[in-house]
């Protein structure tokens, strides 16, 4: 019976821990987020999402089939309007 008590307490105190890992993770992270500087702030603002590769603008020796969006082609990209069709 005490056993179980002790191994309880312990379970507590290890989820406990968990929770103030997380909550000082996200904390630094925006704390650092907040004091960035404004020349940082601006050259992560021009930084792309997805890296251009053959598959992606269209290319027939990339995966996927034709009219995937791994191709660059069909309803996906052509909805956006950011990319022309091939």
């Amino acid at each position: 019976m005490f056993r179980r008590l002790v191994f309880e307490n312990t379970a507590a105190l290890f989820t406990f821990a968990a929770f103030l890992t997380a909550v000082s993770i996200y904390l630094a992270v925006t704390w650092r987020a907040l004091r960035m500087k404004r020349p940082q702030v601006e050259r992560f603002e021009n930084l792309p999402f997805e890296t251009e590769t053959p598959a992606s603008v269209g290319s027939a020796a990339g995966p996927g089939t034709a009219g995937s969006p791994a191709t660059g082609s069909g309803p996906f990209l052509a909805s956006r309007g950011d990319r022309s069709t091939p």
